[in-house]
């Protein structure tokens, strides 16, 4: 079998209302060479029914489905470690690309090796399809200056739109796996942006679908029980167990994670002393910038000790679930 020059990772878990949509705007893409890697974290509605359909339609879909919810983290990185094109895409269950989205940025990636990504404008639609806005976010990605590029995507306040493009291969092998934490996207931008340039085709052909069932909207389990609650803002950021259900109890400080993160981030870049010195300053400027997000995570952590020890009776009472641990990446799961 050919290798594709394209893998296109679908992760999902009860992605049904809009996975059709999702799954019929890849397939009818001018460009084909690819292939599409879907890993199901074990979703209890229509999703498997749907995707095994399109499986046994279209050889270029492998199918996979977790035996257990093994968190978003775990699936973003399953569909990567599963893929074996020159380049790789992740695609969510609720988002679409226009037919040459494809193409595009695959002629890009292929005109120039100085590109780490290239990805397109996005237009964003509510759930009933209807148009929101257009969102061009103005990054200077494609500067020759590994700091210009680190400082955009740090300061400037961009919802990370290039995450949805194509990433050269070549440039991810070089970085850590994708971690199962809060702004996880961002720490991974930076880093493809401290290694090379970034393309951005000037036309809107990734679509956004915003809806009530978006990560973003996962409350934790402390705001879903009742009790006394130091606040009941948990932010706009999914919760801690819809990256890994482990971690459903635990702190989570994600502006705190995420600034350690950018500083090893850094710290292990091929960059010059003076250089990393500039995006230290940089980080530096987005910790005073977000000096309040930094505040909300100490009280939210303090909520959290409170519910665990609210709840340290039924707690302790809970049967311990063995969750299969996915060691050899590459491996597990069932396919068609």
């Amino acid at each position: 079998m050919t290798t594709p020059l394209l893998s296109i990772g679908l992760f999902l878990h009860n992605g049904e209302r809009f996975l059709e949509a999702a799954i019929e705007s890849i397939l009818n893409q001018t460009f084909t060479d690819f292939e599409l890697v879907i890993s199901d974290n074990c979703s209890t509605d229509r999703s498997e029914g749907i995707c095994r359909r399109f499986a046994a339609q279209d050889s270029r879909i492998r199918y996979y489905r977790a035996e257990y919810n093994m968190g978003a983290g775990w699936n973003l990185r399953n569909v990567y470690f599963k893929a074996t094109g020159k380049y790789f895409k992740w695609a969510a269950a609720d988002d679409m690309i226009q037919p040459d989205f494809l193409r595009l940025c695959i002629d890009a990636l292929e005109a120039d090796d100085s590109l780490v990504v290239a990805h397109t404008l996005t237009r964003c639609i509510d759930e009933e399809g209807l148009f929101l806005e257009n969102k061009d976010d103005r990054l200077r990605t494609s500067s020759l200056d590994p700091v210009v590029r680190a400082r955009d995507l740090l300061l400037k306040g961009h919802e990370g739109y290039p995450f949805s493009g194509l990433i050269r291969r070549a440039a991810l092998r070089k970085l850590p796996p994708r971690g199962s934490y809060a702004h996880s996207d961002r720490v991974l931008l930076l880093q493809l942006g401290l290694l090379g340039r970034f393309y951005e085709v000037p036309e809107y052909l990734s679509i956004c679908t915003r809806h009530t069932g978006q990560a973003a909207w996962t409350m934790p389990e402390r705001n879903r029980v009742g009790g006394f609650r130091l606040t009941w803002r948990w932010g706009t950021m999914p919760a801690p167990e819809w990256w890994d259900p482990a971690k459903a109890r635990k702190l989570a400080f994600p502006e705190w994670n995420a600034g350690k993160e950018f500083i090893r981030s850094v710290a292990r870049s091929p960059l010059s002393r003076g250089q990393r010195f500039r995006c230290y300053g940089a980080i530096a400027r987005w910790a005073l910038n977000y000096r309040r997000r930094f505040a909300r995570d100490l009280v939210v952590a303090a909520d959290q000790l409170l519910f665990n020890w609210q709840n340290r009776h039924a707690i302790s009472a809970e049967p311990t679930l063995l969750v299969s641990l996915d060691l050899n990446p590459r491996g597990g799961g069932e396919s068609v």
